[in-house]
Parts: C-alpha cells; structure tokens; sequence
C-alpha cells in the first residue's frame, strides 16, 4: 500500500481581509452561512479534511467579528490570525502574513481566497501531491463562458505563462476558455524572494498575487496548472446572488 504524504510541511493562507461591500451586509463575507456553516468554516472543514494542520487566516483590522469567531472555532487545527493594515491587494496581504508562515517552518504556503465555500479537500489534496521546491501549482477552471475572469495563458509546453485581467486582454486572450480560481501553492523559499518583486504599477495600484506567476517564469521556475472539476467547487462569493448559487452548487456536491 501506497505511503499517504503527510501535509506537515504545508501551511494554508486564507486571504479574509476583503470588505465584501457588494454582500451589502454588515457582516463579513466570509461569515455567511452555506449550507448552515460559515464560509470560513468550510475552507478550515476541506483544510482539515486535506490532511492540513496549520492554518493562517488574514483579516483587516475592522474583522472583529472573524477574530471572535474563530476564539470560539471547534476545529482540530492551529489557527492563526494575521492582520492586513490596509487593503493593498492580495499579495500584500500574504505579506502581512509571511513572517508568521516563515515562523511555521512550512515549507509549502497554499494561498486561498476567503471566499470559495465548496472548494473540496480532495482538490487541495492533489495541489499539495505535485508539491516541490522547484515549482509553483495554480488551480485553475474551463468555462464554457468565462466572462471577465483572469484568463490563464499558457507556455508552449503546457506550463502557465501568467494570468491576464481580463480588461488587459487581446482578442485573442478572451478566447481562452480557462481562467485562474487565486488559489496556489508556492514553495515558501520561493515566497520570500518573490513577495518583495511584486509591485502596484497597475489601475488600482494594488500589490496583484498573480504577478507571482511572472516573476516564476522570469526565474526559470515551472508554474503548473492544476485544474478544478467543476466552477462550482471553486466560485467565489460576491454577492447575495452567488451565495445562493454556491448553496445550489454544495447540494449539488453532496449528492
């Protein structure tokens, strides 16, 4: 019988720390319920499922109520908190977190969005099984309509090239079927020297975590797509409306 891989030198991130303004609720996006559990409870539910034990959840510092509900959180997992001090993207956020994932002694990092309740433990679990110092893995989708989602352009060799905003597309880029989910695993050796390369100089002026994804490239570090069943395992929840999809997609899933 095939040795399972233990999850032990991996930490997941959980990037919490967005207002979630089009929820149109005071409450944060990721305490909405699905299902009757929270969002966050779901990710930490397939965290936990994967094998994984350490946990890093980043939250802006107005998210007392995810800080008070994790104090109360029944998961057999080392949860910690980090704190984004202003909202200055997705990369900034990993580091406000990164001297906390170097302190975990993880070798991996799994960075995920805070919003993607039905993501599935086996799918975490077969990002973490290509896991290796010398590569990045990007989870990724096929849509039959992938609407104005970052679209994954891939190298010659089937590696992924870099994520394009879908405002920054060509033609012939909004062609392309597959799209990003923000979802990686990053060697945390690779993190450290790559978090400081990531610059603002777009339209939102924000720090963007895809940029990673060229920065790999640059460096002759391979960059492998990983690709999801369904969108529904891997939709984010922006609205009331796509709560109510990812409702119908978990009942789907639990079928």
């Amino acid at each position: 019988r095939r040795k399972r891989r233990s999850m032990k030198d991996v930490i997941a991130v959980i990037l919490a720390a967005g207002k979630g303004t089009r929820m149109h609720s005071t409450q944060a996006k990721p305490l909405h319920k699905v299902d009757g559990r929270t969002i966050l409870d779901l990710m930490l539910d397939a965290c936990q499922l994967a094998g994984i034990e350490n946990v890093i959840v980043v939250v802006g510092p107005h998210n007392d109520d995810i800080r008070q509900h994790l104090s109360y959180d029944g998961h057999a997992l080392s949860i910690e908190l980090a704190t984004q001090a202003q909202p200055l993207g997705t990369a900034d956020a990993v580091r406000s977190a990164f001297e906390q994932i170097k302190a975990s002694k993880a070798r991996y990092a799994i960075v995920l969005p805070g919003d993607m309740p039905n993501i599935q433990a086996a799918t975490l679990k077969r990002m973490m099984l290509k896991r290796t110092q010398k590569a990045i893995n990007c989870l990724t989708v096929s849509l039959d309509q992938p609407a104005a989602y970052g679209r994954i352009v891939r190298n010659e060799d089937g590696t992924v090239a870099k994520i394009v905003e879908f405002r920054d597309c060509t033609p012939e880029q909004i062609s392309i079927r597959e799209i990003g989910t923000a979802t990686y695993s990053v060697p945390v050796s690779f993190l450290e020297t790559a978090l400081p390369q990531i610059e603002n100089d777009n339209a939102a002026h924000e720090y963007y975590f895809t940029d990673i994804i060229e920065i790999a490239n640059k460096e002759g570090m391979p960059v492998n797509a990983v690709v999801a069943d369904t969108y529904g395992e891997v939709m984010g929840v922006n609205s009331p409306e796509e709560l109510a999809a990812a409702q119908k997609w978990r009942k789907k899933l639990s079928l």
